[in-house]
């Protein structure tokens, strides 16, 4: 039963644009995003809706399997639930 959390952190950008020079091209950035997520190898307890961002709360996305576990009276999940995505700067994290 082990949880397993991490960052995910997206440059958002635009296409590479040519310069004056030939050969060489900008690279345009506009803000990045960072989701955090969360893994359960082994729980009892899955997501229910108003924890999803459409109904008030904070993720995006839940992805559950049962286990193939014989338990009595207990079902077992594996799964992973995803934030929604905050936006910042380029360097709001510390990756710059």
């Amino acid at each position: 039963m082990a949880t397993y959390e991490g960052k995910h952190y997206r440059l958002r950008a635009g296409s590479p644009m040519p310069t004056s020079i030939p050969g060489q091209f900008v690279f345009h950035a506009f803000m990045a995003t960072t989701q955090n997520s969360v893994i359960d190898t082994c729980t009892t307890v899955i997501s229910t809706s108003d924890q999803f961002s459409g109904q008030g709360g904070n993720y995006l996305a839940a992805s559950f399997s049962r286990l193939p576990v014989s338990a009595v009276g207990v079902e077992l999940f594996k799964g992973k639930t995803t934030d929604k995505a905050l936006y910042g700067d380029e360097g709001s994290w510390g990756f710059n």
